[in-house]
């Protein structure tokens, strides 16, 4: 019989438990997690990021009843799933600050994308071995990366004429969560998309094809466009990915926009 004072958490336990499938990216095979965990920062900051606003104090937040004895391992278990339900979302802010430091689009280290917050950088080849920004890439598309703030600033998502090619815009909320679907799987059209947050009040303009709506402020694309390994389709996927621009809804004109990413 398990000792509840020491009670472990693996990644079956949490998906029969109905835990979020992105959520396990922060146990281990058998990782523990400790019955002590500071919330207080990052709950503020990640509510800020789910488009939920902030306690007033302390005293607006409901306490735990006084005078009961809450048995060890009941409070490790609260602790665990809270560290996991927790972990996606504070990660995806240290992404967002990280990533959104760029001056401009561009890359970061030279190998990973990077832009200002409601831009996006995209790369011009395959990913490089070296970076780990992302644990496990895909090995024949070339990759997108940018974060958004989408209560405060809705962007314009550009998706040219892929022709025959696989491509696809990932969209994440802050917890790590898809919303969305614009892709070739889709059967999307070139043109221009508007993604929004949960808050935003504004009205469709002229030129935009959809609106996606993300369930939090804090948004992520990832696009992936097929690219074969040959140097014939190396020099001609430039033209496209070069209309892989993401830009705040302000500066839409209704024309395409083009970055050389190569550059």
């Amino acid at each position: 019989m398990k000792n509840p004072d020491t009670l472990s958490t693996t990644r079956r336990d949490a998906l029969k438990g109905g835990l979020g499938a992105a959520s396990l990216a922060a146990l281990g095979a058998r990782a523990a997690v400790p019955a002590t965990v500071a919330t207080a920062a990052a709950a503020v900051t990640a509510g800020t990021a789910l488009g939920q606003e902030a306690p007033a104090s302390s005293a607006t937040v409901t306490q735990p009843a006084t005078g009961i004895d809450m048995h060890p391992g009941y409070a490790r278990t609260i602790a665990q799933m809270a560290y996991v339900w927790g972990w996606p979302i504070v990660n995806m802010i240290n992404r967002r600050a990280r990533i959104t430091q760029a001056p401009h689009p561009g890359l970061l280290g030279g190998i990973l994308p990077a832009a200002p917050r409601g831009q996006i950088g995209m790369l011009h080849d395959y990913i490089e071995p070296s970076q780990t920004f992302i644990a496990c890439p895909n090995q024949d598309v070339v990759y997108g990366l940018g974060f958004f703030s989408l209560d405060e600033e809705p962007v314009v998502i550009q998706v040219p004429d892929f022709g025959d090619r696989f491509w696809v815009y990932a969209l994440y909320d802050a917890r790590t969560d898809q919303f969305g679907h614009l892709g070739k799987p889709y059967g999307s059209r070139p043109g221009f998309y508007l993604l929004a947050g949960p808050r935003w009040s504004g009205l469709k303009p002229n030129g935009i094809t959809e609106v996606f709506r993300s369930p939090t402020t804090l948004g992520n694309a990832i696009p992936r466009v097929f690219m074969d390994d040959t140097p014939e389709d190396r020099k001609a996927i430039q033209a496209v990915i070069n209309q892989v621009v993401v830009y705040p809804l302000k500066d839409f004109t209704g024309t395409m926009k083009t970055i050389e990413w190569d550059r």
